[in-house]
């Protein structure tokens, strides 16, 4: 299969707006463990998952899915210190990304979500060149992921991103496995 040209990725234009969460969201508080019953395979069932993603954060954080939708209006998830810690499972990463959320920035992620957010192909993991500067972003701004300088922008604020390396390799493949294939292919 021909890669596709990089300024047709649809991950190269990440835009929308932000959703603020602060330190230590882990994967509980991304989605409760009652909703782990619904069959990730099941698509049905797996768009359940977007709908109770951050349900608990709620009151702290404000409402990220509206009540009766599947969906967010936030595509942008701005974290602190150890995103997603707690469980290497998932889970998580498929709750975001069925809630509408492609990219998820943060001071620093747990290793666990990490891997499989990236891994899955789901979500676009990327960090802060200066750990806190994403408290200047507010609920609900509109943003873009500028990846060539690698920068955060809403309104006059520009803020600098590390890098994203193999990381943006392997989510605009569709996740690692596809990645190695396309890198080595089986004959």
């Amino acid at each position: 299969m021909a890669r596709a040209p990089d300024n047709l990725s649809p991950w190269r234009t990440i835009s929308g707006r932000v959703f603020p969460v602060g330190d230590d969201v882990g994967a509980e508080a991304i989605i409760a463990p009652e909703y782990l019953t619904f069959d990730l395979d099941d698509a049905a069932e797996r768009r359940w998952l977007g709908a109770y993603a951050f349900a608990s954060l709620a009151e702290t954080a404000g409402e990220f899915v509206p009540v009766g939708e599947f969906r967010s209006p936030y595509a942008i998830v701005v974290a602190g210190r150890r995103f997603g810690h707690g469980s290497a499972r998932i889970h998580s990463a498929v709750a975001l990304a069925e809630g509408g959320v492609r990219c998820v920035v943060a001071d620093t992620f747990a290793s666990g979500f990490l891997r499989a957010a990236t891994n899955a192909g789901l979500l676009l993991c990327l960090t802060f060149e200066q750990p806190g500067a994403g408290r200047l972003i507010g609920r609900g701004a509109n943003a873009q992921i500028d990846l060539a300088t690698p920068a955060l922008i809403a309104g006059p604020e520009r803020i600098p991103l590390n890098p994203p390396g193999a990381v943006l390799e392997i989510v605009e493949a569709g996740g690692l496995a596809a990645r190695l294939l396309r890198s080595a292919p089986i004959d």
